[in-house]
C-alpha cells in the first residue's frame, strides 16, 4: 500500500506541475490578438455581474456585495477610470427542489479622456440556480440582465482649428464647431448560462459563457447608424486540491465583440492559514496574461466574510514606449453576508450551497 500510495502522489504532484507549466507557456504565445471595446476588469471573476448575469447569486452567501475600481494609462494621458458596484441576493429558495432565484442590481461608471467622454449604466439582473444532483456536485444556472446605459462628452474640452490664434490655443468653448448630441442613452439586454461539477475531492471546475447588448442598441453621438456590436464571453476556472500547502486555481477567459478579440490566461495560488469560521484567513496570489497586452500580477486576501484583491497591469503592447510598460491598477472587495451563520463556509470559486 505504502509503494502505490506514493506513486500515487508523484503521478498526481507530476500531472499538477504540468497543468502549471502548460498555462505559461500558453502566456508566453498568446500574443496575438486585439484587447475587446467593452470596459474589462482583469479581476473578471471578482466581477460576478460584469462577467455572466447567471453568476447572479451565485454564493455561498445569503448577500453579496461587490465593489470594483480601475485606473489605467496614468502614466500616458488623463486616465481611464471604471468604478463598479453590485448587491445579489438569494430571493426565492427552495431546499427540496434544491433551487433557488437570484436578483441582483449593478451600477457601472467609466469615464475617459481630456474630453470626459463616460459611460453609466445600471442595471438589474435576474438568475436561476439548479442543483442537477442532490449533493449539490453537479449545479447550472441561467441569468438574464437588463441595463439603463448613458453615454456623454464634454466638448468645451477639445480643442478645435479655430481655438489656434496663432500663438496659443483654448478650449472649444469658443469654437464655431457645432455638435447637435452631447449625450444619449439606450437599454440594453443580455444573457448567461454557468455550469459548476465537482468531479471529486481533488477538483472542481466551473465555465460559463454570457452574451451581451443582444438587442444591438445604437450608441452614436452622430445622426449615422451605429449599433453596439454583440459581445460573446466564454471562460472557465477550477480549483485543484493539492497535499502541498496551496490549492491551484487556472483560469482562461476568451471574448470577443465585432472585430475586438480579449484573451486572457492565468493561475492563482490559494494558501489557507486559519480555516475556523471566526477566523478565517487565506491568501491568494497568482499571474495572468492579456494577449498582446499585458502581465497581471494578482495578490488577495480572505478575511472571514470580506474577500480583498488587488492587481497590477505591466504594459506589454506597442504603447510601452510611451508608458514605460506602466498601466492599470485594480482593486476588488467582496462582502458575503450570511443569513444563518451555522451554514457559513468560505470557498475560493464562486460555487451555491442548498
Amino acid at each position: 500500500m505504502g509503494d502505490n500510495r506514493s506513486t500515487y502522489c508523484k503521478r498526481k504532484n507530476k500531472y499538477t506541475w504540468l497543468i502549471i507549466l502548460s498555462i505559461f507557456s500558453a502566456l508566453l504565445f498568446s500574443y496575438n490578438n486585439v484587447v475587446s471595446q467593452d470596459i474589462h476588469f482583469s479581476q473578471y471573476m471578482n466581477s460576478p455581474q460584469n462577467l455572466n448575469p447567471a453568476l447572479t447569486a451565485y454564493s455561498r452567501s445569503s448577500y453579496r456585495l461587490t465593489l470594483n475600481s480601475r485606473s489605467q494609462w496614468a502614466s500616458v494621458t488623463v486616465p481611464y477610470q471604471n468604478i463598479s458596484a453590485s448587491f445579489e441576493a438569494k430571493i426565492i429558495k427552495r431546499k427540496k427542489q434544491r433551487n433557488y432565484l437570484g436578483l441582483g442590481v449593478i451600477f457601472n461608471k467609466d469615464q475617459a479622456g481630456d474630453s470626459k467622454f463616460g459611460t453609466i449604466q445600471a442595471g438589474l439582473s435576474a438568475s436561476f440556480v439548479k442543483a442537477l444532483k442532490r449533493n449539490g456536485n453537479n449545479v447550472i444556472s441561467i441569468g438574464v440582465q437588463s441595463s439603463y446605459f448613458q453615454r456623454s462628452i464634454d466638448y468645451s474640452q477639445l480643442y478645435f482649428q479655430d481655438n489656434w490664434n496663432g500663438i496659443s490655443s483654448s478650449p472649444s468653448s469658443g469654437s464655431t464647431e457645432n455638435f447637435s448630441v452631447d449625450s444619449y442613452s439606450f437599454f440594453d439586454i443580455s444573457a448567461g448560462a454557468h455550469w459548476f461539477v465537482q468531479a471529486n475531492k481533488k477538483l472542481k471546475f466551473n465555465t460559463g459563457i454570457s452574451v451581451w447588448h443582444i438587442n444591438m442598441p445604437q450608441q452614436t453621438l452622430m445622426s449615422n447608424d451605429a449599433r453596439l456590436n454583440i459581445k460573446s464571453q466564454i471562460y472557465s476556472e477550477a480549483l485543484i486540491n493539492t497535499d502541498r500547502p496551496f490549492d491551484i486555481i487556472p483560469s482562461i477567459m476568451y471574448s470577443i465583440q465585432g472585430p475586438y478579440q480579449e484573451f486572457l490566461l492565468g493561475v492563482k495560488f490559494y494558501s489557507k492559514f486559519h480555516e475556523n469560521k471566526k477566523n478565517y484567513f487565506a491568501l491568494t496570489y497568482g499571474i495572468y496574461g492579456r494577449s498582446k497586452d499585458a502581465l497581471i500580477l494578482y495578490l488577495g486576501m480572505d478575511y472571514k466574510n470580506l474577500k480583498f484583491a488587488a492587481t497590477y497591469d505591466f504594459n506589454l503592447s506597442s504603447l510601452s514606449i510611451a508608458s514605460n510598460a506602466m498601466g492599470g491598477t485594480e482593486l476588488s472587495i467582496q462582502w458575503l453576508i450570511f443569513k444563518n451563520q451555522k451554514s457559513k463556509k468560505i470557498s475560493p470559486t464562486p460555487c451555491p450551497i442548498f
